[in-house]
């Protein structure tokens, strides 16, 4: 027996977006991709607005900063796959931060600083999921602790990130620099 298969909730929110191609999705513009994706579904449970939002963000259409929308450069700029990702990113948005601050333009830093507030509740949607394993789910709750610095005191984050990386040690299998291995 074939059914027929209902549209994702995100095919929809895309659909809608290349259909009526909004410059800026404002609450009146989301009220209506609510709406367009509660016609096409059949379901109890419809997708909360932070679900719309984030398949909005995956496409360069403009969010309004009163639905907690970034410029398009700092939608998911934090990378936390790895610790790697996540200190580079971490110090380059550190840079901007400093260099926005330096010119004085509040915006540009508040901004910024929402981008490490997302990344930090994408983190934490991660572990509240039950089924990430345990070594994940230590990487992360590390990288949680570094985005909460990071949030803390932007300026003394390339400094803490440093003496925390050192001080854990080089990952298991490689050697700290200086050591050789040999006696």
């Amino acid at each position: 027996m074939w059914r027929e298969m209902q549209a994702s909730i995100k095919s929809l929110v895309l659909d809608y977006l290349a259909a009526k191609r909004p410059a800026i999705i404002d609450e009146s513009e989301l009220a209506a991709i609510r709406s367009h994706v509660t016609a096409a579904l059949a379901r109890a449970k419809l997708p909360s607005d932070r679900y719309l939002l984030d398949v909005v963000s995956e496409t360069p259409v403009e969010i309004s900063r009163s639905l907690g929308g970034l410029p398009l450069d700092l939608r998911r700029r934090v990378h936390l796959s790895d610790p790697d990702a996540a200190a580079a990113s971490l110090l380059d948005l550190q840079r901007e931060y400093e260099a926005a601050r330096a010119r004085g333009d509040r915006v540009r830093t508040a901004d910024c600083r929402r981008a490490v507030v997302q990344a930090k509740d994408r983190l934490r949607l991660v572990l509240r999921r039950r089924n990430v394993s345990v070594e994940k789910r230590k990487e992360k709750e590390e990288l949680l602790q570094w985005v909460l610095v990071w949030l803390e005191n932007p300026e003394l984050f390339g400094p803490w990130v440093e003496l925390r990386r050192r001080a854990s040690g080089p990952p298991a299998g490689q050697q700290a620099p200086g050591e050789s291995g040999e006696e």
